[in-house]
């Protein structure tokens, strides 16, 4: 070979002037390593482009999570957000950063150079890792930053401690997730062609997004799925996973209004309250029993007075009914109610006066309930729950109790007339329905009695505690039936059930990408300030609402004990993602250790 062609930096050292130059090269400095690495890649356009867009991202979604006043809605926007930023953002970069690095460097002879000056492979390899983890870290980092700052500046620093939570998780997870991916693609880049690692790594990309698919396909055949228990009730699948979820969240006091949530809940369960029979005399004692340890029960009974009501319609099948009576006559309603709930402002009073912590967070969380209810119904609670007065109507008949006293007697009438009427529940509840609602059924009917019955007669917090038993009775009685009665195996959908659990318990061992979204998911959780009944609705509850579809979350499966009766710890029946973790961190060392033998043994020249 001809002296020229010779790349002096390659030439064998004939003098001590080159030994010494030598020496120098070998203790090359390894922050000197990383910062030639640095150099290099500073100059490619698109190491800015991708710098560039992630803080353009972040300030987006700090900017958004401001303007989101829902803490779910903020959860599902930050959801998408970190599947865009880890999945497509950060894996892009790093696939650019370790092709550049192990790939391009190799073809312009920049590594070559370099280590044929007698620089360590496994130093300058190390070198270009860290600095590769340490521009991903740094980003990760920035990102979380400038998410908190503008959040922060855009709430005027009001700021929410759930919002840096869920960024601090997002930081942990992402430092995790690119931790795994770059020991992954650098194992690719030696092992395969570049072209081939391209196209492992669009499969990865694509396999993020559907991930979940498997499990949300199997929810969905278990959508019409029964179970049948050994007493004959049948449930479907999805009431029992309600069931057991709520009782998991509220035995955690992850759900709005915890304190009370947890007392009517609890207090269904220890007095056996069941949906069939719920509105007998022995429940409705029970109930009464319930709100009245917390205070809310007047006992003494009381006297309800409206005079010159007019009489519009008289029942027309009652023959007690005097048949005199006829439209237009003035009326005096005397009512006595022997139970009636505190008013709204007894209800302060008696938050004020409870010293014991644990009664006054529940009457607490009644009020605030209260305030929520009220404002959704646009101050008409009454007239949306009119059908909640029954259960709790406690009138005390009797002719000198509850009546009715003609004021228009004519002296002057041939028959004298009747004077008072006892009054049946029956009456009470048609001019009440009437009042209210303008229900006309056949039964006493009075006009210009509105006023009097949505103000004097309106018990706003009897509609409260009836929306509240409402909500839970469903879930409570549900729960009380699952967890004291076998199931039947050969009966309902049990055996179909099974099977498509085992498939995608066995598929969950492998799908590795899916196990690494639940230790964030289950991490991050949900906002459970908002996990809350639908207002408008008797006894719908949403459990997953915050969920995104693209990530893995733990899903229970229902463990059944010796009696055949689902476990009560069985919302704690699924893979743990600290498993995941550890396989993915074995993998991870793994793919670590042969790309760095690989570029040990590779071949520059």
């Amino acid at each position: 070979m001809k002296q020229k062609n010779k790349n002096v930096l390659t030439e064998i050292p004939k003098t001590i002037k080159d030994e010494e130059k030598l020496i120098k090269f070998k203790l090359i400095p390894f922050l000197k390593l990383i910062k030639f690495s640095f150099k290099s890649i500073i100059k490619e356009l698109l190491f800015y482009v991708l710098n560039i867009s992630t803080i353009v991202v972040s300030i987006i979604i700090g900017i958004l999570l401001a303007f989101t006043k829902s803490g779910a809605q903020q959860v599902v926007i930050f959801n998408f957000f970190i599947l865009f930023f880890v999945c497509c953002l950060m894996f892009v970069f790093i696939l650019r950063m370790v092709q550049f690095f192990f790939s391009k460097n190799f073809e312009d002879k920049t590594t070559y150079i370099v280590l044929t000056n007698q620089v360590s492979r496994v130093k300058f390899f190390l070198a270009q890792y860290i600095l590769i983890l340490l521009v991903m870290i740094v980003n990760i980092v920035v990102s979380f930053l400038v998410i908190n700052l503008f959040y922060s500046l855009f709430m005027l620093f009001k700021y929410d401690f759930f919002i840096f939570r869920m960024t601090i998780w997002y930081l942990f997870y992402a430092i995790m997730a690119i931790f795994f991916l770059t020991n992954f693609i650098m194992c690719l880049i030696f092992i395969f062609s570049l072209q081939t690692t391209t196209i492992i790594c669009t499969l990865l990309l694509a396999l993020t997004f559907i991930a979940n698919i498997p499990m949300s396909f199997v929810k969905l055949s278990e959508k019409s799925y029964t179970v049948t228990f050994q007493n004959g009730q049948i449930l479907k699948i999805n009431d029992v996973y309600d069931a057991y979820t709520l009782n998991d969240n509220i035995e955690k006091g992850n759900i709005k209004y915890k304190h009370l949530s947890k007392y009517i809940y609890d207090s269904f369960i220890e007095s056996k309250l069941n949906l069939d029979d719920f509105s007998s005399k022995d429940s409705i004692d029970a109930r009464m029993k319930i709100w009245s340890n917390l205070g809310l029960i007047n006992n003494a009974p009381k006297v309800f007075i409206k005079d010159n009501a007019k009489l519009f319609e008289k029942p027309l099948r009652d023959e007690s009914v005097p048949k005199t009576w006829k439209r237009n006559d003035l009326f005096k309603i005397n009512l006595t109610l022997n139970q009636t709930f505190i008013s709204e402002n007894e209800l302060d009073t008696l938050i004020d006066n409870t010293q014991e912590e644990k009664t006054k967070n529940i009457l607490i969380d009644f009020k605030n309930f209260g305030k929520e209810i009220t404002k959704y119904f646009s101050d008409n609670v009454q007239y949306e729950k009119y059908d909640l007065f029954y259960d709790f109507f406690f009138f005390e008949q009797g002719i000198n109790k509850s009546y009715l006293e003609k004021k228009n007697i004519d002296p002057n009438a041939e028959i004298e007339e009747q004077k008072t009427y006892a009054l049946k529940k029956d009456d009470v509840k048609s001019f009440y329905n009437y009042a209210v609602r303008g229900i006309a059924d056949d039964g006493f009917k009075f006009s210009g009695l509105e006023d009097f019955i949505k103000g004097d007669f309106n018990f706003k917090q009897m509609y409260i505690a009836g929306i509240l038993e409402k909500y839970f009775i469903k879930y409570s009685s549900n729960y009380l039936i699952m967890s004291t009665t076998p199931i039947d195996k050969n009966r309902g959908d049990w055996a179909e059930y099974e099977s498509g659990r085992k498939t995608i318990e066995y598929l969950s061992y492998f799908n590795l990408y899916n196990g690494l979204w639940t230790f964030y998911t289950k991490n991050l959780g949900f906002y459970y300030d908002e996990i809350w009944f639908a207002p408008a609705s008797d006894s719908k509850i949403y459990l997953e609402e915050q969920k995104n579809m693209f990530l893995g979350y733990p899903e229970y499966g229902l463990q059944l004990d010796d009696q055949g009766i689902v476990a009560k710890n069985t919302t704690s029946n699924y893979m743990k993602p600290w498993y995941y973790i550890a396989i993915l961190f074995a993998i991870s060392i793994l793919s670590f250790i042969i790309a760095l033998f690989k570029f040990k043994k590779y071949d520059f020249k």
